[in-house]
């Protein structure tokens, strides 16, 4: 072999280079896993439960306390340490301003929710997703904070009162169906790796109804 045809030695900044390429490759394959362990569709799921509660706040937003109720003396926080004592306006005032940042917070997280599940609001399924989480009737009217959360096997039976005959099992694959793509939605790449690591799981378990 002549001198040209020698694999050239690689310099001190190519080894730095190709050791920080190898553990940036690692860190992006850890933070992957990470990810994967992250169960993104319960998160879609409480999501979903939490949407009418969300959507009441934001159309009667009268309902929603930004203002501290009763006497101002009845409030107290305690100060920062060194501030000294707050007098009974600003604590009012922080309340108040407290309850607004919050108020916007659950308003972003039904307009995240909403972009996630408005693809999906006109495909006939989705009459599951409605009865099941959102806690509505057939004919789609809210059943009231105090009702007891629908069964599979209640919902099914309201279905076919109303002519739509299907069984618990095609209930629950529709439920999955629509959840994971609302999960994929919602949360990108990290919830495809979410659902896929937890079918692979499921599959070697030999779980046939994974996330059902």
């Amino acid at each position: 072999m002549d001198r040209e045809q020698e694999p050239k030695k690689k310099t001190a900044q190519q080894l730095y280079i190709d050791e920080a390429a190898k553990a940036g490759a690692k860190e992006v394959l850890l933070l992957q896993r990470k990810q994967a362990d992250i169960n993104h569709y319960r998160a879609m799921e409480n999501l979903l439960r939490a949407y009418p509660k969300r959507v009441r706040m934001m159309n009667h937003p009268e309902e929603y306390p930004f203002f501290p109720v009763g006497r101002s003396k009845d409030i107290s926080i305690a100060p920062p340490p060194g501030s000294g004592v707050l007098d009974k306006i600003e604590v009012a005032e922080m309340f108040t301003e407290a309850r607004k940042r919050a108020y916007e917070h659950e308003v972003f997280r039904l307009m995240e929710t909403e972009y996630a599940v408005a693809p999906f609001k006109q495909q006939p399924e989705f009459i599951i997703i409605r009865m099941y989480y959102f806690n509505e009737n057939a004919q789609g009217v809210f059943r009231g904070n105090d009702a007891k959360p629908y069964s599979f096997e209640e919902i099914s039976e309201e279905l076919k009162a109303i002519g739509i005959d299907r069984s618990v099992r095609t209930l629950r694959m529709w439920r999955t169906k629509l959840v994971r793509e609302m999960t994929v939605m919602m949360f990108g790449v990290d919830g495809a790796l979410s659902i896929e690591s937890r079918e692979q799981k499921h599959k070697e378990d030999g779980d046939t109804n994974a996330q059902a």
